[in-house]
């Protein structure tokens, strides 16, 4: 079994070099995190949080706000070319991956025209993405579950 040391070392080789974090990075630095701060490991299970996605989607993040930033894009701006609310692309902005929609998302990256960019991130984190995809799948259940039982309720009170 390797000492910490040893993996210190390991773990600063795999950095050097690597364009984006990967999931075995991340997980080394989640588990940083919440050595040195126990009690974001209940936090992040109350909230279903998965900081390895959060540590990942940074990139994407990073990308997305120097691209609106250097194009001298507001969010309001934005959110009303592209018909959302600017909450959604705010949440892109800060790695709120349990709220990213990955719809939104794509349209977001190409708006700013980083979708090369985001297709190369993609590419070496489809685990995340699909996680995003799933999120916009449940999404759509629920919403098709609540106008179920709202059409079933207007039914019984007719």
């Amino acid at each position: 079994m390797r000492d910490d040391g040893q993996r210190k070392v390991e773990m600063s080789k795999l950095f050097k070099g690597k364009k984006f974090i990967d999931e075995r990075m991340a997980g080394y630095i989640k588990d940083k995190i919440v050595e040195a701060l126990p009690a974001l490991k209940a936090a992040f299970d109350k909230y279903d949080i998965n900081p390895k996605d959060m540590i990942r989607f940074q990139a994407v993040s990073e990308m997305c706000q120097i691209e609106r930033k250097k194009k001298g894009f507001a969010f309001k701006q934005i959110a009303l070319s592209l018909k959302m609310p600017q909450y959604r692309l705010k949440d892109i902005e800060n790695s709120r991956v349990t709220d990213i929609n990955a719809d939104i998302l794509e349209r977001y990256i190409d708006y700013l025209g980083l979708r090369e960019c985001f297709d190369v991130w993609k590419e070496h984190n489809e685990d995340v993405y699909e996680r995003l995809s799933k999120k916009r799948n449940r999404n759509a259940a629920l919403i098709t579950k609540k106008i179920r039982m709202r059409q079933k309720l207007q039914g019984e009170t007719k």
